[in-house]
């Protein structure tokens, strides 16, 4: 057994009771062993740079980072139960209301190929993974405030890319007044 085998071992028998009553304490019983998993899996392929004189505050900031995780994935996942849930509620869905939809859809997209990668990747963060902007900041490890600048000129960017709209375009969708 090398040094970092002994020491892991040694971390993990000592604060595994630890950190999964931190984890269980924020996501309950149940998940708390495979949170516990995923920090120690994370203590292992980061031994190097674990403090070994105090690891259990590291152990901890890795749990926070891990169980914050384990809760957007959870937001994210009963955003779009809800979301299909609706989805089913509506009733099927016209041939009509499918190709407006569809070429709604084309449009957006070919407006958003046309934009820079930054742009694009902005957009996607914020629109398909519905992630919130410190999440944005956090991914892309900018400030907050450079996201909202950033997705703002990026939305004004897609809306120029869009063009002009016509009352045509807003064929089946609701009206405000």
């Amino acid at each position: 057994m090398d040094f970092q085998e002994k020491t892991f071992i040694d971390l993990y028998e000592m604060h595994y009771d630890e950190v999964h009553a931190f984890c269980a304490r924020r996501v309950g019983w149940n998940a708390a062993a495979d949170a516990t998993a995923d920090v120690f899996a994370v203590a292992w392929r980061r031994i190097e740079d674990l403090p070994i004189a105090r690891p259990r505050p590291w152990l901890y900031g890795v749990a926070r980072r891990v169980v914050s995780n384990r809760w957007r994935s959870s937001s994210r996942h009963d955003r779009l139960v809800n979301r299909v849930g609706g989805q089913a509620r509506r009733g099927p869905e016209t041939p009509e209301s499918v190709v407006v939809q569809r070429s709604v859809d084309d449009e957006v997209l070919e407006a958003l190929a046309r934009l820079r990668p930054p742009d694009q990747e902005i957009l996607r963060l914020a629109a398909w993974e519905e992630l919130t902007g410190p999440e944005i900041a956090e991914v892309l490890g900018i400030s907050l405030n450079a996201v909202q600048q950033r997705l703002t000129r990026a939305r004004r960017r897609l809306a120029k890319a869009l063009g002009p709209r016509t009352p045509e375009h807003d064929i089946g969708r609701e009206q405000t007044p």
